[in-house]
C-alpha cells in the first residue's frame, strides 16, 4: 500500500507540474512575448562619400491591426519605433487582418493617429502585404490609412532614399510583382554601390531573382512561425515556406533579411517567435 501511495503522489506531482508549465507557456505566449519587441541591428558598409553615411533606416512589418488592437498597444509599438530615431522609415506590409473593423471610424482614426506619430526627416514609405490586398475593401482602407498617416505607397516603383536606390514590389499573392530595371535606374538613380528591395513574401525574391546586388532584400510575412515548438515552426504561411527567419545570403553581394513583424494573426499569441523591428545603419 505504501508503494501505491508513493506512486500516486508521483503521478499527481508530475501532472501538476505539467499543468503549471502549460499555464506558464500560455501566459508567456499570450501576454509577454507579443509585447517583447526585439530591435535587430545591421550595419552596412558604404563609401565615405555616400550620402547615407552615418544615417539609418527603420524597417517594420505585419502590424495586423484588428479587434484585439488597443490604442495603448499600438501607441507603445509606435514609441518603440520612434525612440530609434531613424532617418527614414519603411513598412513591409500587412496593416490589416481578416477581422479588422473597417467600418469603425473611431478605430480608423486611432490607427491613423498612432502611425502619424512616427516621423523621419527623409520620409515614410510602405508596400502592400497579402492581407492588405486580398479584397478591394482591405486595399482601399489600408491605402487611405497609410496615406493619411504620412506614408507613401510603393507598388512596383522606385525611389532614391538617402542616396540609396529602393524598389518596392507589388504584393506577390494577390497582385503582380515585377522589376523594371530601366525605370529603376532612371527613377532611383541606381548605381553599383548598394540597393534595397522591399517585398512582403520572403520566398518570392529568391525564386524569381528579378534583380541582382549589391544590395539587401527586406521582407516580412512569416512571423517566424508565430507560435512555434520552442523555435521550430509548426505552421509556415504560403510564401514563407523556405525563407522564414533571419538573414539569408542569396549571392556573394546580395542578402535577404526577414522580419518577424510586430503583430499577430488568427491566434493572438507568439511563442519563441519574438516580434521585431530592423534598424539598418550605414557606416564607413
Amino acid at each position: 500500500m505504501s508503494y501505491n501511495h508513493f506512486n500516486m503522489n508521483s503521478w499527481m506531482i508530475a501532472l501538476l507540474s505539467l499543468l503549471g508549465f502549460g499555464l506558464l507557456c500560455l501566459l508567456y505566449g499570450f501576454w509577454i512575448e507579443p509585447r517583447w519587441v526585439k530591435v535587430r541591428k545591421l550595419e552596412i558598409n558604404i563609401s565615405n562619400a555616400h550620402p547615407a553615411r552615418d544615417q539609418s533606416i527603420l524597417f517594420f512589418s505585419d502590424l495586423h491591426v484588428g479587434a484585439k488592437t488597443t490604442p495603448r498597444k499600438l501607441q507603445k509599438q509606435m514609441r518603440q519605433i520612434a525612440k530609434l530615431k531613424a532617418d527614414a522609415i519603411l513598412f513591409g506590409g500587412d496593416l490589416v487582418e481578416e477581422k479588422t473593423p473597417l467600418w469603425d471610424e473611431s478605430f480608423k482614426a486611432m490607427v491613423i493617429e498612432a502611425l502619424s506619430s512616427l516621423s523621419a526627416p527623409h520620409g515614410k514609405w510602405a508596400i502592400f502585404g497579402n492581407h492588405d490586398v486580398e479584397a478591394p475593401r482591405y486595399r482601399l482602407w489600408t491605402e487611405d490609412v497609410l496615406q493619411k498617416s504620412g506614408f507613401v505607397m510603393l507598388e512596383n516603383e522606385a525611389i532614391s532614399l538617402l542616396g540609396i536606390p529602393v524598389w518596392g514590389f507589388g504584393n506577390t499573392h494577390h497582385t503582380e510583382a515585377y522589376f523594371d530595371e530601366k525605370r529603376f535606374n532612371e527613377s532611383a538613380q541606381a548605381t553599383d554601390d548598394f540597393k534595397l528591395y522591399l517585398v512582403h513574401e520572403s520566398d518570392w525574391f529568391p525564386t524569381h531573382r528579378p534583380a541582382e546586388g549589391p544590395g539587401l532584400v527586406l521582407c516580412g510575412h512569416s512571423h517566424y512561425g508565430q507560435v512555434t515548438l520552442f523555435g521550430l515552426p509548426l505552421i509556415r504561411p504560403k510564401g514563407a515556406k523556405k525563407y522564414w527567419r533571419g538573414h539569408y545570403s542569396l549571392a556573394p553581394n546580395l542578402g535577404m533579411l526577414v522580419s518577424a513583424g510586430l503583430g499577430t494573426v488568427h491566434i493572438h499569441a507568439r511563442f519563441f517567435a519574438r516580434p521585431d523591428v530592423i534598424r539598418l545603419s550605414f557606416k564607413r
